[in-house]
């Protein structure tokens, strides 16, 4: 073998190899955002069905923010989400419990109130009074980083919950 062969054999052997190198890294990076999103969706569908779960069983809406929400769980006990926009965590805590995290990297979360008679049209009225809130509704999207890119890693969750209990003033 000359060397111009073997220049030519090294110049193709670099070439695939690095075609191959770009293959594995698109590969391992979609791997990690498509594991990303299962978590993300995961974590945010038990979040949702637990905070659906314990808003239909309350008794009554003690306080009402954009990023707290307070009830009457049962008797004096309180049951307690919020938004920390700092952490960007979702809390949730029952009186002389401990604080669980539904949610964390969450990148925005706005709670909404509704009174129970619609408007005409069908659309539900928004109150900020908590003794005339009958539904709430809760939205928030979640992201992360991908190999310290914070590219196409979001989730979005939004939901329509009742308070089953209330009574309607």
């Amino acid at each position: 073998m000359t060397l111009v062969e073997i220049m030519v054999g090294l110049g193709i052997a670099s070439l695939a190899g690095m075609s191959m190198m770009a293959v594995y890294v698109t590969s391992n990076r979609s791997f990690a955002t498509m594991s990303n999103y299962v978590t993300m969706d995961q974590t945010s569908r038990l979040a949702l069905d637990q905070m659906t779960r314990d808003i239909r069983k309350s008794k009554n809406l003690v306080s009402f923010a954009t990023n707290q929400l307070v009830f009457n769980f049962d008797g004096t006990n309180s049951l307690v989400y919020a938004f920390d926009p700092a952490s960007r965590q979702l809390t949730q805590w029952r009186t002389g419990g401990a604080t669980n995290v539904l949610l964390s990297e969450c990148d925005s979360l706005r709670f909404s109130m509704y009174r129970n008679v619609p408007n005409a049209g069908g659309a539900f009225a928004a109150t900020t009074d908590p003794n005339y809130g009958k539904s709430i509704t809760v939205a928030w999207r979640c992201s992360r980083t991908i190999l310290n890119k914070k590219a196409t890693t979001e989730d979005m969750q939004q939901a329509l919950i009742v308070i089953r209990n209330k009574p309607v003033p």
